[in-house]
């Protein structure tokens, strides 16, 4: 009985170094909020790898537009709840505005830090609706949490039924 708390134990410990892991592979995701006529959150920081996301939550058409021309959502009708995300990969801050609204105010920055610095950003961009970008490769959380998740078990169930047949 004490080696089947042991190795559940030593299995639980691995799993809590496991999937921190996996989560830091992935990156984080913000979601920035477009009401009438402001960004909800306009200046945020993020580490590199976040994905932003810009959600619209207002009844006028609102864009999301770096100044220096690295995203451009293109109009997002009002009252769509339609979306637009962007991911930062590279340090530094990027300036964005609305287009029909940058004259009253509605601007923003993404300061992005960590990583290997350099001022140009190579992210990605999605909007609602189009295909998903094709994978850039490295880990993500299933291809490291599923196969670990299965050993762990396994193990577990094999452990289970060593130590009750040597019991019977």
């Amino acid at each position: 009985m004490r080696r089947l708390l042991y190795l559940m134990a030593l299995s639980l410990m691995t799993m809590v170094l496991i999937v921190p892991t996996a989560g830091a592979q992935q990156g984080q995701n913000v979601t920035v909020m477009m009401d009438d006529n402001h960004f909800e959150e306009a200046n945020i920081t993020v580490p590199a790898g976040t994905t932003v996301t810009w959600v619209q939550s207002g009844d006028n058409p609102h864009t999301t537009t770096s100044y220096d021309g690295l995203w451009d959502s293109g109009i997002i009708q009002g009252g769509s709840g339609g979306s637009f995300s962007f991911t930062f990969n590279e340090p530094g801050t990027y300036e964005y505005f609305c287009r029909p609204h940058e004259n009253q105010g509605m601007v923003g920055s993404v300061t992005v830090t960590g990583g290997g610095g350099g001022a140009q950003d190579t992210g990605q961009m999605k909007v609602e609706g189009t295909a998903p970008l094709p994978p850039s490769g490295g880990l993500t959380a299933p291809s490291v949490i599923l196969p670990a998740a299965a050993l762990l078990l396994g193990a577990g169930a094999l452990t289970f039924a060593v130590l009750r047949r040597r019991t019977l």
